[in-house]
């Protein structure tokens, strides 16, 4: 009777493990809960916080990507602009992986299908580089621009996790090895300074010669 119960049981417990994650069956050494589908960022919540870019200036940091799950996934990222547009529209994204470009262009134009393949118990580090180009003039000076860089990551069995981080990059009031020329210069004032004191030191000149003829008579 025992034999007969036996594959009847075990198709009983298969079923029933079917209505439960599986990830509450997984766990670690010290008794932590492992998930199938686990993305983590590091950082997570700021990546750019700057607020004196100049023309010409770029910043670089490093964001991971972890996979602390038990599967292997697939991931990619987007970008999505949450402020003004006119700086977010000029401002250029690099992003490499182990010195490999994986993009290079503006923000505004970052393409989402950067996929990437990322195993269990691994990490990427991207290096992402914000630059702000040298022609930029006095019109971007004061702006700001904010953006959110989301992380997608999907499974086989399609779950999908999403995390972000964000960045805000501020212009100061000057720029650094390029500036527009400004409208109201003290260039002429400065010349025409010089050529009053050109003319003076000439008149004295005038004077002193005169002296000296008057004193020799």
């Amino acid at each position: 009777m025992i034999k007969l119960l036996r594959p009847f049981l075990l198709l009983l417990l298969v079923s029933g493990l079917g209505f439960f994650p599986l990830h509450v069956f997984a766990a670690g050494n010290d008794g932590s809960e492992i998930k199938v589908l686990d993305m983590r960022l590091s950082p997570k919540d700021t990546l750019f916080n700057i607020a004196n870019m100049k023309p010409g200036d770029w910043a670089t940091r490093t964001i991971t990507v972890e996979n602390n799950g038990v599967r292997d996934f697939d991931y990619h990222m987007q970008l999505r602009n949450t402020g003004e547009k006119k700086l977010f529209n000029e401002l250029v994204i690099e992003v490499k992986v182990d010195n490999q470009e994986l993009y290079q262009g503006k923000l505004s134009e970052f393409q989402s299908k950067l996929t990437r393949k990322l195993k269990s118990a691994s990490d990427d580090q991207l290096a992402i580089t914000i630059r702000f180009p040298e022609h930029l003039g006095n019109d971007f000076q004061g702006l700001e621009s904010s953006f959110v860089l989301t992380f997608i990551a999907e499974g086989k069995d399609s779950k999908i996790v999403e995390d972000g981080a964000q960045g805000i990059i501020g212009s100061s009031g000057s720029s650094a090895g390029f500036r527009l020329p400004a409208t109201s210069t003290n260039l002429f004032n400065l010349l025409l300074l010089g050529s009053v004191l050109s003319i003076s030191g000439f008149v004295l000149l005038l004077i002193n010669f005169y002296k000296r003829m008057k004193l020799a008579q």
